[in-house]
């Protein structure tokens, strides 16, 4: 069935998402203590943090999950953080146990600083959102890459069940117990697709239009908690929304829980570091729901986030060590104290952290003790090649990202201006040696029990180098603006008019931005729309046709006109576009998901011998299982050149079949006997 591509549909659903983003976490962040750039930045991970716990939480006490539900679960979370808050604050000032203020940023900006970084957030949002929608491919913006069907599937699966456990929505496919994955991308999904009334691929669509503009904001909320400047990170919004490798390359490979994990890694400094100025009970249940919402969002984010954050820890114990000033640290106090003292206030964190997380961390043992299979992936690019594709800021795409790389450079060079924040040089060095080491030597064992975590790809391993990258191109056009004003403050008719110095700096900083801007053609919209558009077709445009065909839509929409009931199941061929048919039409199929890990032994057994119906008991005792009554077969498949399964090949004019509707791209069988 064509789904609804409308700008208003669009509109609605994103509108949708931006307030699931932001109420839950905006209201637990502020009861929490969290204010400005912090709570900004912070709310959209900590909404994550709601959804991802109350789904396994309410699933294991027998609650059904639904906007309701997870309002009650946000007052809890909520209250336990204003209650937390009330304590410290009554008890940490009454025996000088705290500083009232300490987690907050050392420096201040001017308010028109706010408003000016505020407005490159919002062009960030923008640029996101236009080149997602300008990606669009077809009538119907479905997605077509590989994980992108199990996501949708498992986003209806959540809201028409209520089942927010962590194995519920993967008994679409892997039936009947399901597979563990963490739901939190699919938890807010389903949100929006219940609250918003769209299909599946728009809700899909409207999660993915602004995720550049999440990273600017998590990016300026990290930089404004470590006292950068404004001008640094408003740069850096506008870097992130244009660097390719950040956000847009995982979602051209349908990564999409994955480039959540990416775009929200920043924020785990964010929380880490007000913990490290104040250690206490409210900026430590900030610090523990962060991790707990990086980790609900994607495994591999809690890792990518721990790797990001080592650095800034290290650079904390060298200047200890060298008895250097430290935020949160009395004058005159040992460096192997600090050292020791910040271990072991991390402690309760790790266990609250670890408690809330429960359902989490066992089922992702199960999981990797289990029997689904982990394939390496075995990249062996030249070095000198790794390297040139990490500083131009590409993979999917063959022009460079020249401009960016100007500004990387620019921004090494001068990372002794960053101060406080030249760990981000050790973490774009540590990251980037990653990325060469999986591009260039995936195959040896040692790289990939190394790289596990993010499934030994390249891809993957580019996101998590792009944050620090970003971080320091994001800085070097920031320093273009200092020399710029610096230069421009020391002209004859700058001096000669006594307003112009008050308001060179944001004048130099329009310019600065206008001028990357014209540079960078809209700060690379158009090629990073070239590069989401592989999302969209499963290849380059043009060259792939989409493996959800307008014909299989067609189809799935004659199926819902045949009375199929609830407990049917549809048979159908795993590898083509029918595997969507129950994120677009609510009809659960045999195969819900193009993998063929470890399917189940009865959807494996047709796939091979469906066609020997009449001969085989077996064939008949699976089908009467699954209660199957028609068979849906399309013709585009995900893998290129794949042919159909042996058991669902050539089924016109077998005897115990009737076919019901039949066009250039699909057919639909129903069983006779």
């Amino acid at each position: 069935m064509p789904t609804p591509d409308t700008f208003w549909s669009y509109f609605g659903a994103t509108l949708t998402y931006l307030a699931v983003l932001a109420i839950p976490g905006g209201l637990v962040g502020r009861a929490a203590g969290l204010r400005g750039w912090a709570l900004a930045g912070l709310a959209p991970l900590l909404s994550y943090t709601v959804t991802g716990l109350a789904g396994p939480w309410l699933a294991l006490a027998g609650v059904s999950y639904n906007p309701l539900t997870v309002a009650g679960v946000t007052a809890v979370l909520a209250g336990l953080g204003f209650g937390l808050r009330l304590c410290v604050r009554k008890q940490g000032q009454a025996r000088g146990w705290i500083k009232p203020g300490a987690e907050e940023p050392p420096t201040k900006w001017h308010p028109r600083a706010h408003y000016a970084v505020a407005a490159c957030v919002a062009l960030a949002i923008g640029i996101s959102i236009l080149v997602v929608l300008s990606a669009r491919g077809g009538t119907t913006a479905v997605f077509q890459r590989w994980d992108t069907v199990f996501h949708a599937n498992g986003i209806r699966y959540i809201a028409e069940t209520g089942d927010g456990s962590l194995t519920g929505m993967g008994t679409v496919n892997w039936y009947p117990d399901g597979s563990f994955y963490p739901n939190a991308y699919h938890l807010v999904g389903s949100l929006v697709y219940s609250i918003s009334g769209t299909t599946i691929p728009v809700t899909l669509n409207a999660i993915t239009m602004p995720v550049a503009g999440i990273f600017a904001l998590s990016m300026v909320a990290l930089i404004r908690q470590l006292g950068g400047r404004a001008v640094f990170a408003g740069c850096t919004a506008l870097v992130a929304a244009a660097a390719t490798t950040g956000a847009y390359e995982s979602v051209s490979s349908g990564l999409l829980p994955f480039a959540l994990g990416i775009v929200l890694t920043p924020l785990a400094v964010v929380a880490l570091a007000r913990f490290l100025a104040r250690p206490g009970l409210d900026t430590g249940y900030v610090l523990a729901l962060t991790a707990v919402g990086l980790l609900a969002a994607h495994s591999s984010a809690l890792f990518g986030a721990l790797l990001f954050a080592f650095p800034l820890v290290v650079q904390r114990w060298y200047r200890a060590l060298r008895h250097k000033r430290l935020d949160g640290v009395p004058e005159g106090r040992g460096g192997w104290r600090v050292i020791g003292g910040d271990v072991v206030k991390m402690v309760p964190v790790m266990a609250g952290s670890a408690l809330l997380a429960a359902p989490h961390i066992l089922g992702a043992l199960k999981f990797t003790s289990g029997s689904y299979p982990y394939y390496a992936w075995g990249s062996d690019l030249p070095v000198v090649k790794s390297l040139g594709l990490l500083v131009t800021f590409r993979q999917v795409l063959s022009a460079p990202q020249v401009w960016l790389t100007v500004l990387l450079v620019i921004g090494v060079l001068s990372l002794f201006r960053l101060g406080r924040m030249r760990w981000i040089g050790l973490a774009a060095l540590g990251f980037s040696a990653l990325f060469v080491l999986v591009a260039s030597f995936g195959a040896e064992p040692w790289v990939i029990s190394l790289s596990r975590p993010w499934w030994n790809d390249r891809y993957r391993l580019m996101a998590l180098a792009a944050i620090p990258l970003c971080l320091l191109a994001g800085h070097g056009m920031a320093e273009l603006q200092r020399w710029f004003a610096k230069w421009a403050s020391g002209r004859s008719w700058v001096k000669s008019r006594p307003a112009l110095p008050a308001r060179l700096g944001l004048a130099t900083a329009v310019f600065i931005v206008a001028a990357s801007a014209v540079l960078t053609k809209g700060f690379y919209t158009e090629s990073n729309a070239h590069a989401v558009s592989f999302l969209y077709y499963n290849g380059p445009e043009g060259e792939v046709t989409p493996p959800v065909s307008a014909d299989e839509l067609a189809a799935m929409n004659e199926l819902t006109k045949m009375n199929i009931g609830p407990d049917e199941k549809v048979l159908n061929e795993r590898f083509d576009g029918t595997a969507w048919l129950y994120a677009i039409t609510g009809i659960h199929p045999v195969a819900g998901h193009y993998d063929p890990g470890v399917p189940p032994p009865d959807a494996k057994y047709l796939a091979l011998h469906f066609r020997d119906y009449d001969t085989d008991p077996e064939v008949r005792a699976a089908v009467r299982r699954l209660n199957i009554k028609h068979v849906l077969i399309g013709s585009t498949p995900i893998k290129i050149g794949e042919p159909p399964a042996p058991g669902l090949r050539d089924l016109d004019g077998l005897n115990f079949l009737r076919k019901d509707f039949g066009n250039a791209g699909a057919s639909i069988y129903t069983l006779t006997r």
